[in-house]
């Protein structure tokens, strides 16, 4: 059972953080309505969903550098050297997580670690989070049967995310994190349905 006061600590926070930002203070508000829809579905941990989805964007104003010192205190820097810039921010809102909010639980920094790549095996909680993130209603480019496959089934959902990030991705030049290519790799191989 997470403390309740916590939670109030983390909005606490965000708020001074984005105080000047409330695009990306709705942003994360907007996840942790969708994260929270979704976790009532497919029965996820309500506190889990919150927290990590209130700070899975918590770094995200830092500059490339700060990312990198903060997420090199979690993740080492052959790993982090991998991670597209855009998706820095995951990594380094996971080592805050950890170190301001002194949170271990390993399924919630995974969440917010890889909230932004996705990977293979996913918790149900990372999927959540991850779908969320994509699919919250603020989005200008939301799809609304992505948001209703979301809520039938969570690995078609994951699997279809990832391959319009990849689509997304290839179309602008830029890069693509190797988890994110294992994850769509590793759906395929599962299941068929995934092969069209």
């Amino acid at each position: 059972m997470i403390d309740k006061s916590l939670i109030d600590r983390i909005k606490t926070y965000l708020e001074k953080e984005f105080l000047f930002d409330q695009a990306r203070l709705s942003h994360i508000n907007c996840v942790t309505k969708e994260a929270l829809d979704l976790g009532e579905i497919f029965g996820v941990d309500k506190d889990k969903i919150t927290i990590a989805s209130l700070l899975h964007d918590a770094t995200k104003k830092l500059n490339f550098e700060e990312n990198f010192t903060l997420a090199s205190k979690v993740f080492s820097n052959n790993f982090l050297k991998t991670v597209p810039k855009p998706c820095l921010h995951a990594y380094s809102s996971c080592a805050l997580t950890k170190e301001l909010f002194e949170i271990s639980d390993q399924d919630i920094l995974n969440a917010i670690a890889y909230h932004c790549s996705g990977r293979k095996g996913m918790s149900k909680l990372e999927k959540v989070i991850f779908v969320a993130d994509y699919t919250e209603e603020s989005r200008d480019f939301k799809d609304e049967r992505l948001r209703q496959i979301a809520r039938e089934d969570l690995d078609k959902a994951t699997y279809l995310v990832m391959k319009k990030t990849e689509e997304y991705l290839k179309r602008n030049n830029r890069e693509i994190s190797p988890l994110t290519i294992e994850a769509i790799k590793a759906y395929e191989s599962q299941k068929e349905e995934f092969n069209d």
